[in-house]
């Protein structure tokens, strides 16, 4: 196979080489059509066989497939897209930015050791996406069948299991042929049909090992509908976890409220949300809500989105009104998915997917046997990040598994594909490089390489063990992560809660290339639900920060981006207990501060940079110029003083990690230095901690020339 019309041009990149090769043609894995802009492939050991190819420009570096189909597979195909980690406005077919042809048609490609383009600064990060292609490939899920193993599984001990309604206070009735149907008449049916007294029902249940309070509502009983007996079991479920100090799951699928009870089935919503409520406010154990088939309606509402992780076994739909309410409503169908656990999960309505009821025990298991206790860490010698043995010197292993959704926990994934990333630091120390070089080399590292490590990465070696809040997407060749990641990190026997950005990748033939993480306001609100588990769990706080902004798109606006930035930061800054802020790539503008508080103790590689707004960005203010040159990027990148050495000086770092060649390694020293931080600051009170950042984080210069103004 070789590229046709192949025209070579040199492009003039304004944040990254002074010279950029890029290639029009549509070669064999170097490119495919309609397809967005994607950061520069990595370089490996075998670059120069692979170069030999007749389906490879000059320009044209490659990543090693381990696993999985060879370039001379690849066949150009229809223009599809991965599912989105955005709003529906930004899908193709809606009025949003995202059915731009312009934008995603035939685009140039970068090749090579890559850099920060034009294209690529201003096309990041929204990418059109749909969820029909993943949810016609789902699994069914028969809610009886799962919910019946859940209950086996979790031997529940069931509390009132025979608490039913006696009496139909309301009498709504309906005519069945010759005959009227009364409430009592279904429930004896239900009855009949299911052998259960009703709906819902309560008990203590165990997770490996670990006991919580389980609240189930079944299917199988009148559609899993709430009334009031549902209503008491879960306030009741709620103060026997509370009384017990356990932590509250609840799961099950429901129809909504029972239309025969009316209001009195309505309230329930009312009931079972403050339940919720007070036990949050009562207690410092999790509350975890797991969807299982149809959940609509007063289920959906009320016990639902107040949980502190929201979790759905793939399969299951989940909405308020459900598609026939709807397409009543607007005159027009639903389309088909958008109202699945999977959508749910790119929209961020849902947390975690899980694959089956097995997942979802150990799942549940490993969030409840992590340690809350707030204990001080002793520094330790050569522990954590252990280095794999088959590891290439100056990379790491990236998988991708199957299409679809990934497993929540990391030993349930199965790869199909593994590549070696290089590390490949163009600014490492001993380097002869003048200084702007150098911080220019740095920032297109930060915006375009995928050899740099990421959240995943750190909370997969930093930590003794882990538990992600998170899935990613495999569909074609993107490996879409949410933008903003969270889950529980242990050293030693501290638990720490664990937010931070993370890139997606996109993986096609031989290459690798990097989408950086630009969060928008569902992003924003996530990262706050989870400061807010860490407070109510009583854990402190690890952020990693890594991305050049927030989301810039007119869509993320309309949400709320502003509000969501700075509840964000509120939040964090706000934490009782102690924060340890990790720079591990770009602090860029308010999207990066609303996960990073300064004051308390933050960390920086000495390969990341801070800004208040991206180089080029600064440099169209500054110049005036809506398309600056290198030189001017690069002299504003020189003189705004975002390196690592600079922010220390300006009393915003406390300690600077080399970022080094050995991934492991940089693991190793970022491990020492959290628990550093976190030591500093155990046994501080809240308002002790929150005191100490406020005096750091006063200009240094303020009594000074109030005295000279004097």
């Amino acid at each position: 196979m070789t590229p046709t019309s192949a025209s070579p041009t040199t492009r003039k990149s304004s944040a990254g080489e002074p010279t950029q090769k890029v290639s029009r043609a549509r070669t064999c894995c170097s490119v495919r059509p309609n397809m967005p802009v994607c950061a520069s492939s990595q370089p490996t050991a075998i670059t120069a066989a692979i170069s030999q190819k007749p389906c490879r420009t000059a320009t044209t570096t490659c990543i090693i497939r381990v696993r999985g189909a060879s370039c001379d597979g690849w066949r150009p195909h229809p223009r599809r897209y991965p599912a989105a980690m955005t709003d529906s406005r930004e899908r193709p077919g809606t009025s949003g930015a995202g059915d731009d042809d312009d934008a995603f048609g035939e685009a140039d490609y970068l090749t090579g050791d890559g850099g920060v383009t034009r294209d690529l600064l201003d096309r990041r990060p929204v990418v059109p996406r749909t969820v029909a292609a993943l949810y016609e490939a789902r699994p069914k899920l028969n809610p009886n069948t799962a919910i019946t193993e859940f209950l086996r599984r979790v031997h529940l001990q069931e509390r009132h299991g025979h608490m039913r309604v006696v009496d139909d206070l309301i009498g709504l009735q309906r005519r069945v042929g010759d005959t009227i149907e009364h409430y009592k008449d279904k429930l004896l049916n239900a009855e009949a049909k299911s052998g259960a007294t009703e709906s819902a029902k309560f008990g203590i249940g165990h997770f490996d090992g670990q006991r919580a309070v389980v609240y189930v509502v079944d299917w199988a009983f009148f559609a899993g509908s709430l009334g009031e007996v549902a209503g008491e079991k879960f306030v009741q479920a709620a103060e026997l976890a509370a009384r017990e100090k356990l932590p509250l799951v609840s799961m099950g699928a429901s129809s909504g409220v029972r239309q025969h009870e009316n209001v009195l089935g309505l309230i329930q919503m009312q009931r079972m949300a403050a339940a919720a409520n007070k036990f949050q406010h009562t207690t410092n154990r999790p509350y975890i809500c797991v969807l299982a088939g149809q959940v609509w309606g007063g289920m959906s509402a009320s016990a639902v989105p107040v949980a502190d992780l929201v979790v759905a076994l793939e399969g299951t739909d989940y909405g308020f009104a459900g598609a026939r309410v709807i397409e009543t409503f607007e005159g027009k169908q639903v389309p088909k998915g958008m109202q699945s656990a999977e959508a749910n999960f790119l929209d961020r309505n849902v947390d975690v997917l899980v694959k089956d009821v097995d997942e979802l025990i150990a799942f549940l298991g490993r969030i409840f046997a992590a340690d809350r206790s707030v204990n001080k860490i002793r520094p330790e010698k050569d522990a954590g990040a252990t280095r794999p043995s088959d590891v290439v010197d100056g990379g790491r292993a990236m998988t991708a598994g199957p299409e679809g959704f990934s497993a929540a926990l990391w030993d349930h994934q199965v790869p199909e594909q593994t590549v070696q990333v290089p590390r490949a630091r163009r600014d490492r120390p001993g380097t002869e490089m003048a200084l702007r070089e150098a911080l220019m080399a740095r920032y297109n590292e930060i915006a375009a390489s995928a050899g740099r490590l990421d959240t995943e990465f750190f909370l997969q070696t930093v930590f003794d063990s882990a538990v992600p809040f998170y899935n990613h997407v495999r569909f074609e060749d993107e490996k879409t992560y949410p933008n903003v990641v969270a889950g529980l990190g242990t050293i030693g026997e501290q638990t720490f809660m664990v937010i931070g950005d993370q890139p997606s990748y996109r993986l096609s033939g031989g290459y690798v290339g990097k989408k950086p993480a630009n969060p928008g306001p569902e992003d924003f609100e996530y990262a706050v639900r989870m400061m807010q588990a860490a407070q109510r769990w009583e854990l402190p706080i690890v952020f990693f920060t890594d991305t050049l902004g927030a989301l810039p798109t007119m869509a993320a606006e309309r949400r709320g981006q502003s509000r969501a930035i700075a509840q964000s930061i509120k939040t964090s800054a706000s934490h009782p207990l102690p924060t340890v802020s990790i720079i591990s790539g770009a602090m860029g503008s308010g999207g990066g501060l609303a996960t990073t508080p300064f004051g308390r103790h933050t960390v920086m590689l000495d390969s990341a940079l801070g800004f208040v707004s991206e180089p080029r960005s600064t440099a169209t203010i500054l110049y005036a110029e809506a398309n600056p040159t290198v030189e001017q990027v690069g002299m504003t990148l020189e003189t705004m003083r975002a390196s690592a050495d600079d922010l220390r000086a300006q009393g915003l770092v406390d300690t600077i990690v080399h970022d080094a060649e050995d991934p492991y390694a940089t693991s190793r020293a970022l491990r020492a230095a959290i628990v550093e931080g976190y030591n500093r600051q155990y046994g501080l009170t809240p308002r002790r901690l929150r005191r100490q950042a406020d005096d750091r984080l006063r200009p240094k210069t303020l009594g000074r020339l109030a005295t000279e103004h004097d």
